[in-house]
Order: structure tokens, then C-alpha cells, then sequence
């Protein structure tokens, strides 16, 4: 059942693309759009988390947000494969959860809204679903065993 290890590959391409991305997003602020040429030091080169965009900012806490949960995703993915415990509906888990945390990072990098006034991500209503499917993952492989 070697089929569960493509929304692997795809989330390892997300968060290559969301690694990049954001790269070339700072690497874009530090040297086109710096409001102070004259800095000297790291301060200039390398601006400090906070001082970015916000674009910058979110890009940067998806792709910190990637290491994450994911890290599960991975986990359970290879220990279906090592068990020999996967079937066609694993995959398509495993694709469910690929999609919803494609969407979840789109949103969150260039939109990131609040629900409420300073409160609720409107992005938890794309990650919870994401978190839900991998728990059921979860829940199946452990029965399954």
C-alpha cells in the first residue's frame, strides 16, 4: 500500500512551497523594501520576526504551524505503511487531510481573518476538520493493529 505515501509527498511540497515562499518574501523586504538602508548589522540584514508584513508574518507561522501537527500526519502515514495495515481509505484520509491544510495555509498566509474581535481564527474552521481527519487516522490505525 505504497499509494499513502503520495499526500506525504504533497504535504512535504506544501511546506516546501510555503518554505520558499516566505524566503523569498523576506529576502524581498530585507533588500527591495527596507525603510532604512543606512542600518548597519544583523538588525538590517536580517530583520526581526515582527518587523516584517504581515504577509511575512503569516507566511512564517504557517510554515512554523507545518511542523507541527504534520509531524503526526507522517508518523501515522509510515506507520501504516510498516504495519501493513493501509487501505484505500487511509488514502483518501490521508488526501482529506492534505487538501484541508492546503486550504488552511492559503488562508491563513493571505488572509488570516478574525471571527470575533480579537478572538476565534476563522482559519480553525479549516484546521479543526484537518485535526478531526487525523485523528480518526489515528483512532483506525490503533484499532486496526
Amino acid at each position: 500500500m505504497t499509494e499513502i505515501f503520495m499526500p506525504m509527498f504533497y504535504m512535504m511540497c506544501l511546506t516546501a512551497t510555503v518554505f520558499l515562499f516566505s524566503t523569498g518574501i523576506r529576502l524581498k523586504e530585507i533588500y527591495l523594501t527596507s525603510s532604512d538602508a543606512s542600518v548597519d548589522g544583523e538588525e538590517h540584514r536580517h530583520p526581526p520576526f515582527d518587523n516584517g508584513s504581515v504577509v511575512l508574518r503569516n507566511s512564517q507561522r504557517n510554515l512554523t504551524n507545518l511542523f507541527e501537527f504534520p509531524v503526526l500526519f507522517y508518523t501515522v502515514c509510515i506507520s501504516i505503511f510498516v504495519t501493513n495495515t493501509g487501505d484505500a481509505y487511509f488514502v483518501q484520509l490521508a488526501y482529506w487531510y492534505f487538501y484541508l491544510r492546503t486550504i488552511h495555509s492559503f488562508y491563513h498566509i493571505f488572509f488570516n481573518h478574525l471571527a470575533i474581535n480579537g478572538g476565534f481564527p476563522m482559519r480553525a474552521i479549516i484546521w479543526i476538520p484537518s485535526t478531526a481527519v487525523l485523528v480518526w487516522m489515528w483512532i483506525r490505525f490503533i484499532t486496526l493493529i
